[in-house]
């Protein structure tokens, strides 16, 4: 391993494009957009202080640029880290039941589970094992809500909200690849234009990494680690894996289990939602565009690291900048972000005829909010999905 991390180092000043180095700064401005819109979201919904935000952004930036950087320049390969953005939507109705503690404590289970699904090589087996439509299903009932806040704010500022729809549809349809940003810098436009920016005072500083002590509950356990697990392996690093494969790479699915779960073991404390493979964003850096020679692609992954390694560690100004946008704004910027999975994961939720029905009991009970016995509706969405597909498919092969 030390001979490798040696000899890319040495190699990466040679081998380094403008078009890899850009494509590692285009996913970093791609997840601070929606992505940090989500986290937002999520830590007013925990009620957390400013200090307490900065320090998770913190966990999150500076974690998954050190996963990318260690893997691409250990494994030669555009290895891109991110943070889960599906356990951070899963938060936002999480911390409704529970403490910022018993999160903690999730986080920290979740993480060990990544670590022991990657010790142990049952990655394949844990995905047969849940019918995938049913996960997707749970992951699309959980970001439903946000499309839904896009129009339920939209009377709070209509003008700002419409010129974002409006801005993320033109974008899709000149097929530029952050949508979501051209609907920022319109929405940042229309906002200066109508004088609805909030009046913050902006300061330029490192962030302060805050600790929380853990709370470890059953009804954390099963509400939120054991779905954030699920999440994370189907909707991150499967994906994630794929996208390497698709570029022509073996994806190293092993080796990224093992060091997400170890970086998000160490960050659990600070309020990092778990660093792992990015998913949608993969493609930007793995694929042709970035660079042309797959064997200097890596620069794009040590790159985009980098870029996220110094922005987290300016956490503070980041969140001060997002604290002067208007709630609907931030609203809006959250659930254009996540448009397209809720619309691939509820599509692929409902593709196969027998899942479908499966997959809707899923996708009800997860937007219902039940929580019976302080279990969260992700939950039981996930038992509801299997249980009624194990009893369409009693007596049949």
């Amino acid at each position: 391993m030390l001979k490798s991390l040696w000899r890319n180092t040495r190699d990466f000043p040679r081998a380094l494009s403008l078009s890899a180095a850009f494509s590692g700064f285009l996913v970093v401005v791609v997840s601070g957009t929606g992505p940090v819109a989500i986290l937002l979201l999520a830590a007013k919904s925990g009620h957390m202080s400013g200090a307490e935000t900065s320090s998770w952004i913190w966990a999150c930036w500076v974690g998954s640029g050190l996963y990318g950087l260690f893997l691409s320049l250990w494994l030669r390969l555009p290895m891109i880290g991110a943070w889960s953005s599906p356990s951070v939507a899963l938060l936002v109705v999480g911390l409704t039941d529970h403490s910022l503690a018993q999160a903690v404590g999730a986080y920290f289970v979740s993480a060990l589970g990544v670590i022991l699904v990657g010790v142990t090589g049952i990655f394949d087996r844990i995905l047969r094992s849940v019918p995938r439509p049913v996960i997707m299903a749970m992951l699309g009932g959980i970001l439903f809500q946000f499309g839904l806040s896009i129009f339920q704010d939209l009377p709070h500022a209509p003008l700002i909200v419409i010129s974002m729809v409006v801005g993320y549809f033109l974008a899709r349809r000149m097929k530029w690849r952050a949508p979501a940003l051209t609907s920022l810098v319109l929405g940042l436009a229309i906002a200066i234009v109508t004088h609805k920016l909030q009046s913050t005072h902006l300061t330029f500083a490192l962030a302060h990494p805050v600790w929380m002590k853990p709370q470890f509950t059953l009804s954390a356990v099963m509400t939120l680690a054991l779905p954030m697990l699920l999440l994370t392996l189907t909707s991150q690093y499967a994906p994630g894996m794929a996208v390497l494969e698709a570029s022509g790479y073996k994806a190293p699915t092993k080796i990224s289990l093992i060091t997400g779960g170890v970086i998000s073991f160490l960050g659990a404390g600070f309020f990092g939602s778990g660093v792992n493979s990015a998913a949608i964003t993969a493609a930007i850096g793995a694929g042709e565009q970035a660079e042309p020679d797959k064997n200097r692609r890596y620069t794009a992954g040590v790159m985009c690291g980098f870029f996220y390694v110094v922005v987290g560690l300016f956490g503070s100004t980041m969140l001060g900048v997002f604290s002067i946008l208007p709630a609907a704004m931030l609203a809006a910027l959250g659930g254009l972000g996540l448009l397209p999975a809720i619309a691939s994961n509820t599509a692929e939720a409902l593709a196969d005829p027998d899942f479908r029905e499966a997959a809707m009991v899923t996708f009800l009970v997860t937007i219902s909010n039940i929580h019976p016995w302080s279990l969260g509706s992700p939950f039981w969405g996930l038992i509801a999905g299997v249980v009624a597909h194990q009893v369409v498919r009693l007596g049949k092969r």
